[in-house]
């Protein structure tokens, strides 16, 4: 049963993990396209500014008193000064058409303006200013609501124990005067209640109205911010980090939605990711911030960044100065490293150096052992032909030779002249020699059968060899295909072909003519002729 219990808790951890990733990064692409969210809210104020061009004759102060409220309404928390600007028109307007409602409800809405930017004691008087008994049931709970809002944020504002009490009685009065006006199917009412506990630190209570109405109630973008940033402090306060952040992104994600530059959220939320230890995204959060408070227009969001942004500026740069230092520390490890494996690669280098001379030694040996198993493969060859040839003409001549022994004892038993001149006359050296360049002929171009033609190859073309019919060599290449066989010395050659060592020198002199390589190329180009 407990290890059921461990893996349904790494399932819900994972799964936890699985939407702060998806909330995180949602946060990230609407940050991404916040200038499109403010490209919409200018090209909705440029339209209602040029309807309010458009109404410019007499008898229409009304329909543009409307619009340069809505303008007003638009501006009110995306930039202070127009929207400061349209409401004191809105003002002027009222009071030129003189209609006492106009003037009562657009003076607690500016009001609550300089409420925003922090302008409290003005914001007080101008809504102490008003007279409520001008404003409708459903106004009357707006403005109670402002006052509200003016005494909590003063007595924050001041946070003493003289002063912040009475505030704080004040706003509570004025929850009760709101109350007494409240609409059923407005937000108002409920979210007061909730500012109230709040405010008094009872934040189960609190937390238990702003539940309540995004469950119960239809909300705008607008409220939803409002809600999450306050619901985000209150888990924040209890110790619920991860879901009071997970509210603090849904309120900021709302905020720039709406184009709303007049916000906490973002400044709340990057001092949660510096708490968090995750600077990247606090820094980057709290300039974002920066940059809404000084495009609004409020000096107490400014103040309010400028207390967060300052540590976490320090913060940032005290992890860049410890990275830098790391990253000095790797540098110089990598450097030494990097010494380290050149001295290694010179090593080896000059080992492999070695070994490619070591290897093109054995490389070159290799070749010659190849060129001198193919000249022994060759020799063996040449010797089996030879050697075969040479017993078969000695058996051959043995029998002749014991045919006239046999012929000649007979002869002599029988004193007959006659037959002994006979057997002399049958035996022919010229004949046998011949005999003997056949077969040597024969034998040699079975083993070189390319010969002639290769010789043909190295002669100039008017000096080709033309053989005589059913002559197979002629002498000179008879004596050249001796050379190949690597019988080189002249005396060797005269006794083999019985011919006078001059002769062959003759002979070897002539073929060499035939030839315009010159005599070392010729006779290497010889040796070069291929056996079978």
């Amino acid at each position: 049963m407990k290890y059921i219990f461990t893996l349904l808790s790494i399932f819900f951890s994972l799964n936890l993990l699985s939407q702060n990733s998806e909330l995180l990064n949602e946060l990230d692409l609407v940050l991404s396209n916040k200038k499109e969210y403010s490209l919409k809210k200018e090209a909705k104020l440029d339209s209602l500014k040029l309807e309010v061009e458009k109404i410019n004759t007499l008898g229409k102060g009304w329909e543009r008193y409307q619009i340069l409220l809505q303008i007003a309404d638009e501006y009110a928390r995306y930039k202070f000064d127009s929207a400061f600007n349209y409401s004191k028109q809105a003002i002027d307007l009222a009071y030129q058409i003189n209609n006492a409602n106009a003037i009562a409800y657009t003076k607690s809405k500016f009001g609550h303006l300089l409420v925003s930017v922090g302008l409290h004691k003005e914001a007080i008087d101008t809504l102490n200013s008003v007279i409520t008994s001008h404003l409708k049931n459903e106004q009357l709970q707006d403005y109670y609501g402002y006052k509200v809002r003016a005494y909590y944020d003063l007595a924050d504002y001041i946070n003493d124990e003289y002063y912040a009490p009475s505030y704080r009685k004040m706003a509570r009065s004025n929850v009760d005067s709101l109350l007494k006006y409240k609409q059923s199917e407005t937000t108002k009412p409920v979210m007061t209640k909730a500012i109230r506990f709040l405010a008094e630190y009872q934040l189960d209570s609190a937390a238990y109205y702003y539940n309540y109405t995004l469950k119960n109630y239809h909300t705008t973008l607008h409220d939803e911010a409002m809600i999450h940033s306050c619901l985000g402090f209150i888990n924040i306060e209890q110790g619920n980090t991860n879901e009071g952040r997970d509210h603090l992104i849904k309120s900021v994600i709302a905020d720039v939605q709406t184009a709303t530059k007049e916000a906490i959220s973002l400044i709340v939320l990057a001092n949660y990711f510096y708490n968090h230890n995750d600077l990247e995204r606090a820094y980057r959060y709290i300039l974002k911030a920066k940059e809404d408070a000084l495009f609004f227009g409020s000096k107490q969001r400014l103040l309010q960044v400028s207390e967060v942004l300052p540590k976490i500026e320090g913060a940032t740069l005290l992890a860049t100065e410890k990275s830098k230092e790391k990253a000095t520390r790797i540098l110089w490890v990598l450097a030494v490293v990097a010494f380290v494996v050149i001295v290694l690669l010179m090593i080896v280098y000059r080992q492999l150096f070695d070994l490619q001379k070591i290897w093109a030694v054995i490389n070159n040996q290799n070749k010659e052992l190849k060129q001198l198993n193919t000249e022994l493969q060759e020799v063996n060859k040449i010797k089996e032909k030879y050697i075969g040839h040479f017993f078969n003409t000695s058996s051959t001549y043995i029998n002749k030779l014991e045919t006239i022994s046999k012929s000649l004892n007979t002869v002599l038993v029988s004193n007959n002249t006659q037959n002994l001149k006979s057997i002399l006359r049958s035996i022919s050296p010229k004949k046998e020699r011949d005999q003997l360049f056949h077969n040597f002929d024969e034998i040699f171009l079975s083993l070189f059968p390319s010969f002639i033609e290769e010789v043909d190859k190295m002669l100039d073309a008017d000096k080709k060899y033309t053989l005589k019919p059913g002559q197979i060599l002629n002498t000179e290449l008879r004596i050249l295909a001796i050379i190949r066989l690597g019988i080189i010395e002249n005396e060797t050659m005269s006794q083999v072909l019985g011919v006078s060592i001059n002769t062959i020198y003759t002979y070897k002199t002539k073929a060499q003519n035939r030839s315009s390589l010159s005599t070392e190329l010729f006779f290497e180009r010889l040796n070069q002729i291929k056996s079978v």
